[in-house]
């Protein structure tokens, strides 16, 4: 009987012994790392209530260019896709026949002065005649219809002489205003026809520069309301250029656009680094007003969830609250949570993935390291 329970109790030891080797290795287990996080704030803020669009560059003043008499181009002066001030010579077009009709008109003008001179003579001496009674009051009223009738000649041969002169300046060409040149469409050598369907070039001024962009009717009250105050703030970005340009709100449309629902707006912009060019489209944001005491956070400190956006508020314990939360307006790299967030908490930049509700997170500067005062810093 005594040999039938050695072996048993000998297996009861064995057991007992191993179950207490594997409590004491449960009880040696390390815990789970806490994750290191970069950390932010929920703050209490003001943030712009901006509309965005897409907009097309326009140039703020376009001309084009075009003969107003017949006649040979001789001579253009200035190359195609250049800057040109107002009044710098564009287009020499053959005047040697204006010239010439401009003497012509000249010699006219001064041979009714000569028979105008001679007139006022004869008015002169038969003043005197009549006077004396040696001459009748006929031929007085005679000279004075002559006289008369040569003060009319003057004054159309004035206006002749000024007509040439005026059509002589039109050989010359000039800029009407200060822009960058297009297309030439025509070399020296053509010939040139007075106001015909082509303009010779067109001429586009690009400082300043106007973006016409479309925003839905339904905020045409705010805006108008807004713009009655000061002008509005207009950024625009096209594509490929790093930094917005700002600008102001200067024109609303005088109708809705029926077929879109949408009203058209224009800003205008001093471009003097002429980041805008006319035909480019740009992105264009629009300031309507400021919403004062917003919940402001990150961008990067909400992501998308299961149930919504969420965001990790960090408790003071340095463990992670799941908190689902509303956001609204964006501006830059900042959002507006409308509810789930008081302001004041501290949240989760980054590493959304690697937490879980109630996990232990330590806190890391920007470079990688412990940020200060957090726990495990200095150490």
């Amino acid at each position: 009987m005594t040999k039938r329970l050695v072996p048993i109790f000998s297996l009861l030891a064995l057991s007992c012994l191993c179950l207490a080797l594997n409590l004491a290795s449960a009880q040696e287990k390390p815990k789970a790392k806490a994750a290191p996080v970069l950390a932010g704030e929920a703050v209490l803020g003001s943030i712009p209530v901006t509309l965005t669009a897409v907009g097309t560059v326009e140039a703020s003043e376009v001309v084009e260019i075009k003969a107003r008499i017949n006649g040979l181009l001789r001579k253009v002066h200035f190359e195609e896709g250049s800057d040109v001030r107002e009044g710098d010579p564009l287009f020499s077009l053959d005047s040697r026949d204006l010239e010439a009709q401009l003497r012509s008109a000249r010699a006219g003008l001064d041979r009714i002065r000569a028979q105008l001179k001679k007139a006022g003579e004869d008015k002169r001496r038969n003043d005197d005649l009549l006077r004396q009674g040696l001459i009748s009051r006929d031929q007085q009223e005679t000279t004075d219809t002559a006289l008369a009738a040569l003060q009319a000649e003057l004054r159309e041969a004035e206006a002749a002489v000024e007509a040439a002169a005026v059509n002589l300046s039109h050989a010359e060409i000039r800029s009407p205003l200060n822009g960058r040149t297009g297309v030439l469409q025509l070399d020296a050598g053509n010939m040139v026809k007075a106001n015909a369907d082509s303009p010779m070039v067109v001429i586009s001024r690009v400082e300043p520069v106007n973006v016409r962009f479309a925003v839905p009717e339904a905020q045409l009250s705010a805006i108008m309301a807004a713009q009655s105050q000061a002008p509005l703030r207009v950024t625009a970005r096209p594509a490929g250029v790093s930094e917005a340009v700002s600008g102001s709100l200067f024109f609303i449309d005088s109708a809705v656009d029926s077929r879109t629902g949408t009203i058209t707006l224009k800003a205008r912009f001093a471009n003097g680094g002429r980041q805008l060019w006319p035909g480019q489209f740009a992105d264009v944001t629009l300031e309507v007003g400021t919403k004062q005491d917003a919940v402001l956070v990150p961008e990067r400190a909400v992501a998308p969830g299961a149930e919504g956006e969420y965001v990790f508020v960090i408790l003071p314990d340095n463990t992670v609250e799941y908190r689902t939360v509303r956001t609204g307006l964006r501006h830059g790299d900042r959002v507006v949570v409308e509810s789930g967030l008081n302001g004041g908490e501290r949240i989760v930049l980054d590493g959304h993935l690697r937490l879980t509700p109630g996990a232990a997170v330590t806190i890391r500067s920007e470079g990688g390291g412990p940020a200060e005062g957090a726990p495990g810093a200095g150490q």
